[in-house]
């Protein structure tokens, strides 16, 4: 167990060295990240690593940093920031920059890759708009490890499936034993910095367009509003900058204004900001909600069409299937031909709710299925006499339906005894002058309901 005073030594050594800020809370989460380091050292616990972090090893501080760095990403991220970029920002900086064709695009806390290699293939799918410009994708981090790891652009196969469309899997993917290689081509576009947010940013250049998300939230205020001083600086006034969906520059600087009607995007607050077509991307994103909303006939598609599309077994549309769900009407004969069809609500497909309608009798029939069908049916045992039916309390004489074919998922119910030509698995549930003309092997479950025909008068009403 840590102490706290070392809890606080290595709190600020941290903060100091990345800007990150480790509340009492996270206590658990200091010692989790750091005893790994501790055992790969043979140091013998928590303590004797933070004696060596107090003697100044500055390798070991700078693998401390590391280990406490969150290094979560994944391709298309949300995706509502790259459709932002491929709708909005891209059309306005290839008309805006056309005299110069010169883009540069910063990645801060690039992680792992995989938002500026998600930005390299959407610029390549604007290729032939581009031609004959130069563009600089620079990706940063404060980790040398996960900088190593977005160089050589390899991922496993759960990274690639996260936020990454197929057909950009197929195009621009190789596969190299058990994981995947992004193409030389898209790895060629992106120049990878080991750089702290707590440094200057001069010696980086100019940035038209700026992605820092999920970084502030780890910061205090001050250090935000510091980070997003120094980022204004270095953008023109077109500029764009792209924020995590958790953060904002509201209340902590004002050297930035959101973008009317979008959440996550920033313009500089300045009188050269441009006034930008939202047009295209209001289309796309009407489209994506409409579509979401009604369930997507072939899997909604997410804005810009930067989605998995769902697998045929979830997507919903007319046709039929192997397997319905019947419930019987009640007071039938049991007749075997009508029904009336209620599409079902379930997302995996074109389930239906067959409701056969039968005779007119006073009886409480309820037959099991009308038609069958060949699949797996969910059936409510409620029939009289007949292939898996189930009687309830009614007249007498009343006739059951032929269930279905397939396999039927029956609520087990009481015991009993029952005697008639009908086949097994039959249920009967007695009432006010029911006959039990059930198959053998039947069951029978009491009624819930007082009879006092079963009964004799009390003895003051006789």
């Amino acid at each position: 167990m840590m102490k706290p005073d070392d809890f606080e030594f290595v709190s600020r050594l941290i903060k100091s060295k990345s800007g990150l800020v480790l509340s009492q809370d996270k206590t658990y989460l200091l010692e989790s990240r750091l005893m790994p380091i501790a055992r790969k050292r043979g140091l013998k616990d928590l303590t004797e690593l933070i004696g060596a972090l107090r003697g100044g090893d500055r390798n070991l501080v700078e693998e401390v940093v590391d280990a406490m760095t969150t290094n979560e990403s994944f391709f298309f991220r949300d995706t509502k920031p790259f459709d932002q970029f491929r709708h909005v920002v891209l059309p306005h900086m290839i008309k805006a920059r056309a005299p110069k064709k010169h883009l540069r695009i910063w990645c801060a806390a690039a992680s792992s890759g995989q938002e500026p290699y998600s930005l390299a293939m959407i610029l390549d799918e604007f290729k032939s708009q581009l031609a004959g410009w130069r563009i600089d994708i620079v990706g940063t981090d404060i980790s040398r490890e996960i900088l190593t790891k977005a160089r050589a652009g390899l991922y496993s196969q759960f990274e690639v499936q996260r936020g990454l469309p197929i057909g950009l899997l197929v195009k621009y993917f190789q596969k190299k034993e058990d994981q995947w290689q992004i193409s030389a081509d898209i790895r060629g576009k992106v120049q990878y910095k080991e750089f702290n947010l707590l440094e200057d940013f001069r010696p980086l250049g100019q940035f038209d367009v700026v992605y820092c998300r999920n970084v502030l939230i780890y910061f205090d205020q001050p250090t935000k509003s510091d980070v997003l001083s120094r980022i204004s600086a270095l953008m023109p006034d077109d500029g764009f900058l792209f924020l995590g969906g958790a953060e904002t520059v509201l209340g902590i600087s004002d050297k930035f204004k959101p973008l009317a009607r979008q959440r996550g995007i920033y313009q500089l607050n300045r009188p050269g900001a441009p006034d930008v077509d939202l047009t295209a991307l209001e289309k796309v994103q009407a489209g994506a909600a409409a579509g979401a909303a009604a369930g997507g006939a072939a899997g909604a598609a997410a804005p810009g069409g930067l989605a998995f599309p769902k697998p045929k077994h979830m997507q919903t549309g007319a046709g039929t299937t192997t397997g319905t769900a019947a419930r019987p009407a009640a007071g039938t004969t049991g007749t075997t031909g009508t029904a009336t069809t209620r599409p079902g609500t379930s997302s995996f497909g074109t389930q239906s709710t067959q409701r056969p309608l039968g005779g007119t009798t006073s009886s409480t029939t309820r037959p099991t299925t009308g038609t069958g069908t060949t699949g797996s049916a969910f059936s409510r045992p409620s029939g009289s006499t007949g292939t898996g039916s189930t009687t309830r309390p009614g007249t007498t004489g009343t006739t059951g339906s032929s269930g279905t074919a397939g396999s039927t998922y029956r609520r087990p119910l009481g015991t009993g005894t029952g005697t008639g030509a009908g086949a097994g698995g039959t249920t009967q549930r007695p009432g006010t002058g029911s006959s039990n003309t059930s198959g053998s092997n039947g069951t029978t479950r009491p009624s819930t309901t007082f009879d006092r025909s079963r009964f004799g008068k009390p003895d003051d009403k006789k």
